[in-house]
């Protein structure tokens, strides 16, 4: 029986509130535009909040857009969600800036200028509502010189040879003019929480990449949750778990007891904007971007005495769909794959929580963390190519001591042999570890691991060892099996 295929196409206007009520912060509605600068290659971004003629300027020094990117990127849901995406992109259904400026206003700009070529285009939703057509506007040239030139007081934007700018303006849902001393109020009080947001959200590319972000001229310090600037913060053992997809990688941290803070404006900078108890638990990062954070997905109630653990979970973009990341980016769900070992790691850091809060300050690494105690010895987790290994604790006090008591040399020598124990382990040898034969290795992983083999390699000659017992070891090692086939080539070219 034949089927009949009728097109429907949403109406613009009645859509719009819909995109208008998507269930953004503001705080995370900034930082979902904020994303696309980060993902842009951007070293500087600078938000400006222009109380004076309503709106929000966002500029950064990024890789900038020509016409046919800039009307792309406009397009309401650009992207494909299930599309594979390169680990410096912060995105993933293409609506972010869009959605996130209409939660806010009616008005969004976008100028940006790629190869010394400037484009723009811009949304208005009284247009679009008035005509029911998803349409956007260009000005021409004469009309873009005026408005860059009432920005020119507020960012470099017009100094950098490339880049983007963003004006949001028409602020409705920020703006109540009939009650004009309060909403100013508000604007200020949000300005100091997007601050805040942005201080934590962002904090490895600030800390990692040197990123530069400022509000209203100001520069932003990132805000590190896990306090490793002290000595006193405990660092338990690191696991490599596999949500069902990808690597997931766990690092539980004990922040110190308050004894041991050098100041009271330390303790309350630990603390963070949401006090102790708003951040303790579970940080989830994407791609080094904070996607959730003080939670224990309800596993555990907050407690006073849970209040010093926060453990960091790394995920992949390409693991969305496994940990439900919604649309803000401002929600995830544990996996299942993973649920149980999570539940787990949470309980032991919980646990090194309550001992800490309870000793007054008493305590020391020595004997609160796990991976400082000597029978800790193993640990076990995936390798590059999806099989489980055990692995030497590299953080046991024993061989911490012999290293530090080594010159370079020598403990490059030690590693080495210590790879060849976990490589040729029985467990190994008899191949008992569950094996993954369609593990996936992205090019830039190999690439890493390659580099990594050739150093051993170099220590292997250094040893004496000719290019032919190097490869008979190398290629009888489970560790390297899905480097088999290009192992006599990467000698050859190791110099």
């Amino acid at each position: 029986m034949a089927k009949k295929i009728h097109e429907k196409i949403p109406h613009a206007k009645m859509l719009l509130v819909a995109l208008r009520s998507v269930g953004y912060t503001n705080e995370t509605a900034i930082a979902d535009i904020v994303d696309n600068s980060v993902s842009g290659a951007a070293t500087e971004i600078e938000l400006y909040f222009d109380w004076d003629n309503r709106r929000i300027i966002i500029a950064d020094n990024g890789y900038g857009m020509d016409y046919e990117e800039l009307m792309d990127a406009m397009e309401i849901g650009s992207a494909d969600p299930n599309e594979m995406r390169p680990s410096e992109d912060l995105g993933r259904f293409g609506l972010g800036m869009k959605t996130a400026t209409f939660s806010m206003a009616k008005n969004l700009l976008v100028i940006s200028k790629k190869n010394l070529i400037a484009s723009n285009a811009e949304w208005n939703l009284d247009t679009v509502a008035s005509e029911d057509k998803w349409e956007i506007t260009e000005y021409d040239e004469s009309e873009m010189s005026v408005i860059l030139e009432s920005v020119n007081k507020y960012t470099q934007y017009n100094n950098w040879k490339q880049g983007t700018l963003i004006i949001i303006s028409e602020l409705d849902r920020l703006v109540d003019e009939a009650n004009i001393e309060k909403s100013k109020k508000n604007f200020y009080k949000m300005i100091r929480n997007i601050k805040s947001h942005i201080a934590i959200t962002f904090h490895r590319f600030m800390e990692e990449d040197e990123l530069k972000i400022s509000v209203n001229g100001n520069r932003i310090e990132p805000w590190n949750p896990f306090w490793i600037k002290s000595p006193s913060t405990m660092e338990l053992a690191r696991e490599e778990l596999f949500d069902g997809k990808n690597e997931v990688i766990v690092e539980p941290y004990i922040l110190p007891h308050k004894n041991k803070f050098n100041s009271e404006d330390d303790y309350k900078d630990a603390a963070g904007a949401k006090d102790w108890r708003g951040h303790q638990g579970f940080y989830v990062y994407r791609n080094r971007r904070l996607l959730v954070y003080g939670t224990w997905f309800g596993k555990f109630k907050k407690e006073p005495a849970y209040n010093l653990a926060r453990i960091k979970l790394d995920m992949s973009a390409d693991s969305d769909l496994e940990w439900d990341i919604d649309i803000k980016k401002s929600k995830a769900t544990l996996p299942v794959a993973i649920e149980e070992q999570i539940t787990q790691i949470a309980y032991l850091a919980i646990e090194k929580s309550v001992a800490v809060y309870n000793s007054r300050g008493v305590y020391n690494r020595k004997n609160t963390a796990n991976n400082t105690s000597l029978k800790y010895v193993w640990e076990q987790r995936k390798n590059i190519s999806g099989n489980y290994m055990f692995y030497l604790n590299k953080k046991h006090p024993m061989l911490l001591k012999i290293l530090s008591e080594m010159n370079e040399d020598a403990q490059k020598e030690l590693k080495t042999y210590l790879s060849l124990i976990e490589s040729y382990s029985p467990t190994m040898l008899s191949g008992v570890m569950e094996k993954e034969t369609d593990y996936v290795i992205s090019d830039e992983d190999k690439q890493k691991e390659i580099l990594n083999i050739q150093e051993k390699i170099r220590i292997y000659r250094m040893l004496q060892y000719d290019d032919e017992e190097i490869f008979d070891t190398l290629h009888n090692s489970p560790e390297y099996l899905y480097l088999k086939d290009d192992l006599k080539k990467i000698i050859e070219e190791t110099e």
